[in-house]
């Protein structure tokens, strides 16, 4: 099996080169063979520099490529067109690498005849984490754990920093979609939930392998709370609107409810401030996901009218 290690990178270049450097120590399995694909999406910092260095030193396995088309899912389908190997294997540009990785990916591909295969992800924080934050919102930081036995046909979601497809699959479904995705500083996301339901619609095999293990390194920034209830309300965009893809319409006046009620407490523990700071945050969690499905169901409902009757005219 020869497979394609690749990784999108947008204006990251000190964690690109750690990442990098790291995947210095993967181990190539038996029988197999690999080679390493940096996609470049528009960075202006020192990527090209950072990518050119680890080129020099791996001449034989690297190389890269420049996508100027913005956003996460444009790179990984330039991945998926530039890549050799049979089987792609897509991780972030911040993520600490197993050295057996690439053994458990491989191994579960061969044994399973797998045609998706995630992995397990911890985070590696900068500091202790704040006493405020919830673990429950750990999984808005990429962490993702089912257990310690491999799932075999699973349809539980597999993230996008530890995932791996077989190419002509990939390419024969579309692709990621690119109306989802991160771009740029925004936080959109849900490509490769929406990819998975596409694999298991055509019996596509989706296997959950622990021995596939990264750790993810979590950004300062990213431990704050207006950026973890940014990236709850994208989470929650992306889910009703996969929902809504799968034909499970939420309704809007139920969702809206639902919604209020959860503000509604928010402000409750504003006021009377008898919360502690992390039952405060949870609440505030659970406010913004309420606002992020109501939200898309809102304006899946708004796009669902006739064209003629958004513009006025009588039908």
């Amino acid at each position: 099996m020869f497979l394609t290690v690749t990784i999108q990178t947008h204006n990251n270049a000190g964690m690109l080169d750690a990442t990098l450097q790291k995947l210095q120590t993967l181990q190539c399995p038996l029988e197999s063979d690999y080679e390493i694909l940096v996609v470049d999406n528009n960075s202006s910092d020192s990527t090209p520099e950072v990518i050119r260095m680890h080129m020099e030193t791996q001449r034989a396995r690297m190389r890269s490529v420049f996508e100027s088309a913005q956003g996460l899912s444009h790179a990984r389908n330039r991945a998926l067109k530039e890549a050799s190997g049979e089987v792609v294997c897509f991780l972030d540009d911040d993520v600490v690498v197993d050295p057996g990785w690439l053994h458990a990916v491989s191994a579960a591909f061969k044994k399973y005849g797998a045609d998706v295969v995630g992995g397990r992800s911890y985070l590696i924080y900068p500091c202790d984490r704040p006493e405020w934050m919830s673990p429950l919102t750990e999984v808005l930081l990429s962490r993702l754990d089912h257990g310690d036995t491999a799932l075999v046909n699973t349809d539980k979601d597999l993230f996008g920093l530890n995932f791996s497809v077989r190419r002509r699959l990939a390419i024969e479904l579309g692709g990621f979609r690119t109306d989802y995705g991160r771009r740029g500083k925004s936080l959109t996301c849900g490509e490769e939930i929406e990819l998975l339901d596409r694999v298991r619609n055509r019996g596509g095999m989706v296997v959950y392998e622990p021995a596939a293990v990264v750790g993810h390194v979590v950004k300062p920034e990213r431990l704050s709370r207006s950026w973890l209830l940014r990236r709850t309300y994208a989470g929650a965009v992306a889910t009703e609107r996969l929902l809504i893809g799968k034909g499970k319409v939420g309704r809007v006046g139920a969702l809206g409810m639902h919604t209020a009620r959860c503000w509604g407490s928010v402000l409750k523990s504003l006021l009377w401030r008898r919360d502690s700071a992390l039952t405060l945050f949870e609440k505030q969690y659970y406010a913004a996901y309420s606002l992020g499905r109501f939200a898309a169901s809102v304006r899946n409902s708004y796009f669902s009218i006739s064209p003629k009757i958004r513009r006025g005219t009588q039908v």
